[in-house]
């Protein structure tokens, strides 16, 4: 995919993987909400302060990585990024960007009134690979 292609690909409401080394085990995956910043190219995951991920990361290399992708029929399309993580208390505008990414109208208040998440992971990739398989 293409810059614009890929940036038009990831403002859809799609869920990401993220997969953080768990030391002596097999990697940490957990299914996520992000944001993609394409003007620097970042991307964003809020997450509980207390969570197994935030955990993990603060032990380790701060290295993670994400997988996005959509299938119809025998054809995927995809975005898999790695990359350096800095976890950082929770910004409003990653919320409110987030909770209108994700959440219809009439229960965006209500999330944001109360989120469960107070952090989040900001990520500056070091690999990007897109893709079609089909």
């Amino acid at each position: 995919m293409h810059t614009e292609e890929m940036a038009e690909f990831l403002a859809q409401p799609l869920v990401a993987v993220l997969a953080i080394d768990d030391p002596g085990w097999s990697p940490h995956v957990t299914p996520v909400w992000f944001r993609y910043l394409p003007d620097s190219g970042r991307f964003q995951v809020m997450t509980p302060t207390k969570s197994k991920k935030t955990r993990l990361h603060r032990t380790g290399t701060g290295e993670l990585s994400l997988s996005i992708q959509t299938v119809e029929g025998a054809t995927a399309k995809y975005v898999n990024m790695q990359g350096v993580a800095r976890f950082l208390p929770l910004d409003a505008d990653l919320l409110n960007a987030t909770v209108e990414k994700y959440l219809p109208e009439e229960a965006r208040a209500a999330y944001v009134a109360d989120p469960p998440e107070d952090a989040m992971f900001d990520i500056t990739p070091r690999r990007i690979t897109t893709g079609v398989i089909g």
